[in-house]
């Protein structure tokens, strides 16, 4: 499978990435950045992290026509959900995504893309209860669809989160307990990339003398555990920084989150509990204006945890 987000890092978690898988497909790409629809599908161009997203042409469920960047109106981020109505794990995943609907409505668009046939999509009792806008394009699997300008392979579902000027900032395929109220913490915080991560963000930080206290919260399924590495560390002005104290939690151990993050609404869903934590770290010689959060992952290479973390 060609695009599949991995995390890695300071902390791991028991767990995996669920999605339902068809027959696969080969990749072909270019070097230039997509800007139109037409290109796309002349070149098999499949869009990356860092390019700009396709607009394309969709119908709802009444059968009225929709361009794909309707979604960006009011300066939201956007959320593109590849979805099958006979794909469980879509099902599981959509208690979350109400959630952090609820909550992010004035911040982010979810647009989810349906992939069945436009018929089977609008008469299904699933497709009714989505309160959020839900599309079609009626090419289903096929080449030259929406789909295929994000990834080549028959499976579900697949995300894709766009910033306000459209571009594509992370892709996960599957889905990760926990990963959609990770990303909409870390819209809500400092601006930073959590995108290696999405599970695990930083709500505060705060920089003194004393030290660089960072705040963070972590999202896992109910019963799942994650574990904070002691060799932690800031990154900026090309110094390193170290981690002197935590609070909430003990280094090198594993934690299992207890506090429940919301209600699940639907008998699909997974309950998904969180924890806070602190972690204070030596002070900054001069105040950056970013940081990078990062770990040694013991095969004498650094991992970015979470990157271009701001202070504002």
């Amino acid at each position: 499978m060609n695009k599949k987000d991995i995390m890695v890092a300071i902390y791991s978690i028991a767990g995996a990435l669920l999605f339902c898988a068809c027959t696969q497909t080969s990749k072909n790409t270019t070097d230039s950045p997509i800007e139109s629809e037409q290109e796309a599908v002349d070149t098999l161009h499949i869009l990356e992290v860092g390019e700009k997203a396709v607009d394309a042409e969709l119908f709802d469920m009444q059968g009225n026509k929709h361009r794909l960047f309707e979604a960006f109106a009011d300066g939201r981020y956007v959320l593109l959900n590849f979805w099958t109505l006979h794909c469980g794990v879509c099902r599981k995943a959509e208690p979350e995504l109400q959630e952090v609907y609820d909550r992010m409505k004035s911040k982010l668009e979810i647009v989810s893309i349906n992939l069945d046939s436009i018929s089977e999509w609008q008469g299904h009792e699933l497709s009714k209860k989505i309160v959020w806008k839900n599309w079609n394009d009626g090419k289903r699997f096929k080449q030259g669809g929406v789909k295929s300008h994000y990834y080549d392979f028959n499976a579900a579902p697949f995300y894709v989160l766009l910033s306000p000027d459209g571009r594509i900032l992370w892709e996960q395929t599957g889905y990760g307990p926990g990963s959609f109220l990770g990303i909409a913490e870390a819209l809500n915080g400092p601006k930073q990339d959590n995108y290696s991560n999405p599970n695990l963000a930083i709500r505060k930080v705060k920089t003194s003398t004393n030290g660089t206290a960072i705040s963070f919260r972590v999202y896992i399924r109910k019963g799942l555990w994650f574990n904070i590495s002691r060799d932690s560390y800031l990154t900026a002005n090309g110094k390193k920084y170290e981690l002197t104290a935590t609070d909430g939690i003990k280094l090198d151990e594993d934690v299992t989150p207890q506090v429940k993050a919301y209600t699940v609404r639907e008998k699909f869903g997974d309950d998904i509990n969180y924890c806070d934590f602190t972690l204070t770290f030596e002070p900054f010689d001069t105040l950056p204006t970013s940081f990078d959060f990062m770990t040694d992952d013991g095969e004498d290479e650094d991992v970015i945890v979470i990157g271009n973390v701001s202070i504002k």
